[in-house]
């Protein structure tokens, strides 16, 4: 599947199920990525504000609150900050 394909696909899933929220090896298994290509689909999302992570280390629909959970959502960087450190 193209990288373009998968983008395609999780954003029709994420428009079909607004409240899912997924860990990445739960993305993996749904969509029978690798990791790697996973993660990358899904900041590809994320970088054009359609997903966001979350404190819990999910990825959901951007716009959505989170329940259950007494901790407010934010988005957590995924990209290399100024010393090349990846933060997850």
């Amino acid at each position: 599947m193209s990288f373009a394909s998968s983008v395609d696909r999780v954003r029709c899933d994420f428009t079909d199920m607004p409240v899912m929220e997924l860990t990445i090896a739960q993305a993996v298994r749904l969509w029978k990525l690798g990791a790697d290509d996973c993660r990358q689909v899904l900041d590809a999302l994320v970088d054009v504000g359609f997903l966001r992570w979350t404190p819990r280390r999910t990825v959901i629909r951007a716009g959505v609150e989170l329940s259950g959970s007494d901790v407010s959502p934010s988005h957590i960087s995924v990209r290399t900050d100024e010393h090349g450190n990846k933060s997850v």
